[in-house]
Protein backbone atom coordinates (compact mmCIF):
# COMPACT_ATOMS: atom_id res chain seq x y z
CA UNK A 1 0.00 0.00 0.00
CA UNK A 2 2.81 2.31 0.88
CA UNK A 3 4.73 1.94 -2.74
CA UNK A 4 1.12 2.96 -4.08
CA UNK A 5 0.19 5.95 -1.84
CA UNK A 6 3.59 7.74 -2.80
CA UNK A 7 3.67 7.13 -6.38
CA UNK A 8 0.37 8.36 -6.43
CA UNK A 9 0.76 11.34 -4.42
CA UNK A 10 4.15 11.75 -6.73
CA UNK A 11 1.17 12.69 -9.19
CA UNK A 12 -0.84 14.91 -7.50
CA UNK A 13 0.43 18.41 -8.65
CA UNK A 14 0.71 17.28 -12.60
CA UNK A 15 1.58 14.79 -14.83
CA UNK A 16 5.55 13.51 -14.75
CA UNK A 17 7.33 10.76 -16.62
CA UNK A 18 8.56 7.85 -14.72
CA UNK A 19 11.74 9.26 -13.73
CA UNK A 20 10.35 12.20 -12.35
CA UNK A 21 7.89 10.26 -10.22
CA UNK A 22 11.26 7.85 -9.24
CA UNK A 23 12.95 10.79 -8.42
CA UNK A 24 10.48 12.32 -6.06
CA UNK A 25 9.25 8.88 -4.28
CA UNK A 26 13.13 8.92 -3.54
CA UNK A 27 12.99 11.91 -1.83
CA UNK A 28 10.06 10.45 0.06
CA UNK A 29 11.86 6.89 1.11
CA UNK A 30 15.45 7.13 0.61
CA UNK A 31 15.04 4.78 -2.85
CA UNK A 32 13.22 2.13 -1.55
CA UNK A 33 11.10 1.76 -4.75
CA UNK A 34 12.91 0.91 -7.78
CA UNK A 35 12.19 0.47 -11.12
CA UNK A 36 10.53 -3.07 -10.80
CA UNK A 37 8.04 -1.75 -8.50
CA UNK A 38 7.06 1.71 -9.75
CA UNK A 39 6.74 0.69 -13.64
CA UNK A 40 4.60 -2.69 -13.05
CA UNK A 41 2.40 0.12 -10.16
CA UNK A 42 1.73 2.28 -13.09
CA UNK A 43 0.60 -0.11 -16.19
CA UNK A 44 -1.75 -1.67 -13.53
CA UNK A 45 -2.53 1.95 -12.81
CA UNK A 46 -3.18 2.95 -16.42
CA UNK A 47 -5.29 -0.32 -16.62
CA UNK A 48 -7.56 0.57 -13.56
CA UNK A 49 -8.30 3.80 -15.23
CA UNK A 50 -6.50 5.34 -12.49
CA UNK A 51 -3.07 6.74 -14.46
CA UNK A 52 -3.60 7.70 -17.92
CA UNK A 53 -0.30 7.79 -20.38
CA UNK A 54 -0.85 11.57 -21.77
CA UNK A 55 2.04 11.81 -23.98
CA UNK A 56 5.54 10.57 -25.16
CA UNK A 57 8.63 12.41 -24.89
CA UNK A 58 11.13 11.89 -27.21
CA UNK A 59 14.97 13.55 -27.13
CA UNK A 60 17.69 12.66 -29.02
CA UNK A 61 19.54 10.15 -28.43
CA UNK A 62 17.50 8.87 -25.25
CA UNK A 63 14.75 6.73 -24.91
CA UNK A 64 11.29 7.78 -25.15
CA UNK A 65 9.57 8.30 -21.81
CA UNK A 66 5.97 8.31 -21.20
CA UNK A 67 4.17 11.12 -19.24
CA UNK A 68 1.71 9.94 -16.87
CA UNK A 69 -1.26 12.27 -15.32
CA UNK A 70 -3.36 11.34 -12.19
CA UNK A 71 -7.21 10.64 -12.85
CA UNK A 72 -9.96 11.33 -10.97
CA UNK A 73 -10.36 7.94 -10.37
CA UNK A 74 -7.02 7.91 -9.09
CA UNK A 75 -7.22 10.54 -6.82
CA UNK A 76 -10.19 8.45 -5.57
CA UNK A 77 -7.87 5.87 -5.05
CA UNK A 78 -5.19 7.55 -3.56
CA UNK A 79 -7.88 8.77 -0.73
CA UNK A 80 -9.24 5.81 -0.48
CA UNK A 81 -5.76 4.30 0.37
CA UNK A 82 -5.17 6.83 3.32
CA UNK A 83 -8.49 5.76 4.60
CA UNK A 84 -6.99 2.47 5.39
CA UNK A 85 -6.98 2.62 9.24
CA UNK A 86 -6.20 -1.60 9.34
CA UNK A 87 -3.42 -2.01 12.86
CA UNK A 88 -1.82 -4.29 10.87
CA UNK A 89 -1.07 -2.14 8.41
CA UNK A 90 -0.78 1.23 10.68
CA UNK A 91 1.78 -0.29 12.93
CA UNK A 92 4.03 -0.08 10.02
CA UNK A 93 5.79 3.12 10.76
CA UNK A 94 5.89 4.43 6.80
CA UNK A 95 2.54 3.32 6.28
CA UNK A 96 1.76 5.81 9.19
CA UNK A 97 4.00 8.55 8.58
CA UNK A 98 2.60 8.70 4.71
CA UNK A 99 -1.26 9.23 5.85
CA UNK A 100 0.14 11.99 8.58
CA UNK A 101 1.60 13.61 5.46
CA UNK A 102 -1.40 13.44 3.73
CA UNK A 103 -3.49 14.22 6.35
CA UNK A 104 -4.87 17.75 4.57
CA UNK A 105 -6.09 15.49 1.86
CA UNK A 106 -8.58 13.21 4.36
CA UNK A 107 -11.62 14.23 6.72
CA UNK A 108 -11.11 14.88 10.73
CA UNK A 109 -12.65 11.41 11.63
CA UNK A 110 -9.75 9.35 9.64
CA UNK A 111 -7.47 11.50 11.36
CA UNK A 112 -8.37 10.78 14.63
CA UNK A 113 -8.45 7.13 13.92
CA UNK A 114 -5.52 7.19 12.82
CA UNK A 115 -3.77 8.60 15.62
CA UNK A 116 -6.39 6.11 17.94
CA UNK A 117 -5.19 2.77 16.09
CA UNK A 118 -1.47 3.89 15.59
CA UNK A 119 -1.39 5.18 19.66
CA UNK A 120 -2.31 1.36 20.36
CA UNK A 121 0.13 -0.18 18.37
CA UNK A 122 2.71 1.79 19.99
CA UNK A 123 1.65 1.58 23.15
CA UNK A 124 1.55 -2.48 22.46
CA UNK A 125 4.95 -2.20 21.70
CA UNK A 126 5.93 -0.20 24.78
CA UNK A 127 4.25 -2.62 26.87
CA UNK A 128 6.51 -5.44 25.38
CA UNK A 129 9.36 -3.57 25.31
CA UNK A 130 9.10 -3.06 29.13
CA UNK A 131 8.18 -6.47 29.85
CA UNK A 132 11.84 -7.35 28.49
CA UNK A 133 13.63 -4.91 30.74
CA UNK A 134 14.45 -6.88 33.48
CA UNK A 135 15.10 -10.23 31.69
CA UNK A 136 17.36 -7.73 28.97
CA UNK A 137 19.54 -6.69 32.44
CA UNK A 138 21.61 -10.28 32.29
CA UNK A 139 22.74 -9.18 28.30
CA UNK A 140 24.36 -5.43 28.41
CA UNK A 141 23.55 -5.02 24.67
CA UNK A 142 20.83 -6.48 24.18
CA UNK A 143 19.44 -3.89 27.47
CA UNK A 144 20.88 -0.78 25.08
CA UNK A 145 18.04 -1.82 22.33
CA UNK A 146 15.26 -2.29 24.76
CA UNK A 147 15.66 0.90 26.80
CA UNK A 148 16.09 2.78 23.02
CA UNK A 149 12.86 0.87 22.23
CA UNK A 150 11.24 2.25 25.17
CA UNK A 151 12.73 5.99 24.89
CA UNK A 152 11.61 5.84 21.09
CA UNK A 153 8.11 4.12 21.86
CA UNK A 154 7.02 7.28 24.70
CA UNK A 155 9.05 10.14 22.47
CA UNK A 156 6.49 8.77 19.81
CA UNK A 157 3.54 8.75 22.08
CA UNK A 158 4.36 12.38 22.84
CA UNK A 159 4.27 12.53 19.09
CA UNK A 160 0.53 11.51 18.97
CA UNK A 161 -0.44 14.06 21.76
CA UNK A 162 0.98 16.90 19.51
CA UNK A 163 -0.59 15.58 16.40
CA UNK A 164 -4.10 15.33 18.19
CA UNK A 165 -3.89 19.04 19.74
CA UNK A 166 -2.85 20.43 16.15
CA UNK A 167 -6.12 18.72 14.75
CA UNK A 168 -8.02 19.95 17.60
CA UNK A 169 -6.20 23.57 16.76
CA UNK A 170 -6.39 23.16 13.06
CA UNK A 171 -9.28 24.75 10.94
CA UNK A 172 -11.64 22.06 9.79
CA UNK A 173 -10.63 22.47 5.87
CA UNK A 174 -12.65 20.37 3.46
CA UNK A 175 -10.33 17.78 2.34
CA UNK A 176 -8.41 17.78 -0.74
CA UNK A 177 -8.92 21.38 -1.16
CA UNK A 178 -4.98 21.52 -0.86
CA UNK A 179 -2.01 19.30 -2.17
CA UNK A 180 0.86 19.22 -0.27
Amino acid sequence: MYSDIVILRGLLQGPKHGYEIKKYVARVDGGLINNNTLYPALRRFEQRGEVEKIMEEVSAGRPTRNVYRLTEKGRARLISLLHNTDPAVLMKEEEFQVRVGLFDLVEDHVKCRILEVRRECVEHALAIQEELAPAAGKHPWGLRIVLFNIERHRLELTWLNELEAALEETPHDTPGTTVP
